[in-house]
This record gives structure tokens, sequence and C-alpha cells, in this order.
């Protein structure tokens, strides 16, 4: 899946993504993948594997949901709670603690 459909998928799915999300994601890969020669965090880091396996994966299962609270209680290399943190702006401590993607 490339970035351009992970969006059309995500937009088909009533996911609307704009510009600053995809970056956020688009940064998210860069750090996943830059920790991962550090830290063997995961075994998928092509980039289209990544848009599919990781970030679609992670946030169409919530897709549905109308968040009112979430509460992330560890997620290995961050899936799924930040790429819902990115599609789905809900705000909270999770808000805090990935001011990094701004």
């Amino acid at each position: 899946m490339t970035k351009v459909e992970f969006q059309k998928a995500c937009l088909e799915a009533g996911i609307q993504l704009n510009e600053e999300q995809m970056n956020q994601f688009e940064k998210y890969m860069q750090l996943l993948v830059e920790w991962n020669e550090k830290m063997n965090l995961t075994a998928i880091t092509q980039e289209e594997e990544v848009w599919e396996k990781h970030f679609y994966d992670s946030i169409m299962p919530f897709s549905n949901i109308k968040f009112e609270t979430m509460c992330d209680i560890g997620s290995g290399a961050g899936f799924p709670g930040i790429p819902v943190k990115i599609a789905y702006d809900f705000g909270g401590a999770i808000t805090k603690a990935l001011s990094f993607f701004k």
C-alpha cells in the first residue's frame, strides 16, 4: 500500500487525514526505520508494508468507535497507539507524550 493508497483507503472508511496528519505518519515512519536499526523494533520496515501493516491495520479497528477516552497500556513499537493518536485527534495525555510530532 502506498501513501496515496493509504490515504484513499482511510477516506473510504470515513477517516479523513489532513496534510499535518500525513506528515506525522511520514515522520513516525522515518523514526521507526531509524530506531529499528538500533533496537530491532519490527521486521516490517519497507515503506509500502509500513503504510499497510503498521498504520492502516492499526487504525482500522477503531474506525467506527466514538472516542471519549482511550488508554494505551503499552504497544511495543508504538502500535496501535501512535497511529491511532495521529488518525483520531482526541486529546489527552498521549497528546502531550507525542508532542515531538509537531
